[in-house]
């Protein structure tokens, strides 16, 4: 494409840029202006980490949204998920022509329950409002020259705007990604990045059980432990693999992994171990689980030993771990003593498994870090160092857990960027820092 000049440029088209472009474009009609937004793209195709969400039906939001799902700089997040409610996403799509639809836990999604629908009814409205939509132009730079923006391809080709709004998203699964050019681009234009880490992704432990446990799954209820003592939990299935924990009770504790990492501390203390302790028996009291196996022993003394769980966990887990506590698969469970069933009542109720780290990018959905929003004005979304860039989506310091929260901030700040940068000029720096 040969150099143009435009009102507002919007570089990555995932969901955040996309609903940015469309967001600009129709903010300038309703004020009787001409559209003049460009929405560039490094990829070959818009949304191709979209169509890959919700293993492909789209998590779009969520009935429960609330500033705790959040985590990162929430506290100045609170502003942008009060300003822009579950009902406002909604009713945005709803404008495109998508209908949504809730799950029985609050979980939303498009009506068909497919991501190419939500894709789609974004590009439409994109073209409807007459945003020029460019695929395979991977910006390399940016600068800015006066009141104008200059980003310049890898290919050579440039382009110049009075606003820029970055949304060109994280380093989370990059095979769905073009590059993770966007923090290179806003150090250019001077703001500084929080590290990045991995979240929404397995957490990796060096405990000899998951190896056997490889491939299995179990309902439990997770808690993530800090020096021993308890900062968060939750429900849900773990996914055991080889080295490491998955599923999604998994993925929502990774953020506060991510922190720990970060910062070596949670909760503002420093914390020198963490552990994720399993309770594959959420549903029993310690006493009942006790008094559970204790039947067992008394009504089925032949029982091979390795059976004892068999109606309480899942078939090989729990042989698995009648094993792991060191009980023989063929003996009896007449011969196991009460001290020993106390010992696996603990070890069902409270099973550890020692953090190590994190999985890497490829295996995450969402970054942890980016820009703070410190150094961005929360109403607008624009930059408080350099007037007229404006930030939204997965390149922010803001991160939720699983359960449409990520797409909804990418919405909620794509939205308020997109109007805003519509709306102003790049007058009036004042004492701002020009780039």
């Amino acid at each position: 494409m040969k150099e143009q000049i435009y009102d507002v440029i919007v570089v990555g088209g995932g969901a955040a840029g996309l609903m940015a472009a469309r967001s600009a474009a129709i903010t300038q009609q309703r004020g009787g202006r001409r559209t003049s937004v460009v929405l560039l793209e490094g990829n070959p195709k818009f949304g191709k980490k979209l169509l890959a969400t919700g293993n492909g039906r789209c998590n779009l939001s969520n009935l429960e949204l609330s500033i705790g799902h959040y985590h990162g700089d929430r506290e100045l997040a609170a502003a942008v998920i009060e300003k822009f409610p579950t009902q406002r996403i909604i009713d945005e799509f709803e404008k495109m022509g998508l209908l949504c639809r809730a799950d029985q836990e609050g979980r939303l999604y498009p009506n068909n329950l497919q991501a190419a629908a939500v894709l789609q009814a974004l590009r439409f409205s994109c073209e409807e409002a007459q945003v020029q939509c460019v695929c395979g132009f991977l910006v390399s730079s940016i600068t800015k020259e006066e009141k104008e923006f200059v980003l310049v391809s890898d290919s050579g080709e440039r382009v110049r705007a009075g606003r820029c709004i970055l949304a060109s998203g994280g380093m989370a699964s990059p095979r769905h990604s073009c590059s993770q050019n966007g923090y290179t681009l806003a150090r250019e234009l001077g703001h500084s990045i929080v590290k990045c880490l991995p979240v929404l992704v397995p957490v990796k432990s060096s405990s000899k059980l998951l190896k056997p446990l490889k491939g299995m799954r179990s309902k439990v209820y997770a808690a993530l432990l800090a020096d021993g003592k308890k900062v968060a939990g939750e429900s849900g299935e773990v996914i055991f693999n080889e080295g490491a924990l998955s599923g999604i009770c998994i993925f929502n504790l990774s953020s506060l992994v991510g922190e720990w990492q970060r910062t070596g501390k949670l909760q503002d203390k420093a914390v020198k171990k963490l552990e994720i302790s399993l309770d594959f028996a959420e549903n029993y009291s310690w006493e009942e689980l006790l008094h559970y196996l204790r039947q067992i022993k008394t009504r089925h003394s032949s029982l091979p030993g390795g059976e004892l769980f068999s109606g309480l966990l899942n078939l090989k887990v729990g042989q698995e771990l009648a094993k792991s506590f060191g009980i023989d698969r063929q003996r009896p469970v007449a011969g196991i003593t009460d001290a020993e069933l106390k010992k696996m009542t603990a070890g069902i109720k409270s099973q550890k498994f020692e953090v190590s780290g994190l999985s890497s990018f490829e295996n995450a959905q969402v970054t942890s870090g980016g820009i703070p929003l410190s150094e961005v004005t929360v109403q607008t979304m624009e930059s408080k160092i350099c007037s007229g860039l404006y930030m939204a989506g997965e390149l922010l310091h803001v991160n939720g857990d699983c359960g449409g929260y990520n797409l909804h901030w990418a919405w909620a700040t794509g939205l308020c960027a997109g109007s805003s940068a519509a709306k102003s000029g790049c007058e009036g720096l004042g004492e701002r820092k020009q780039c």
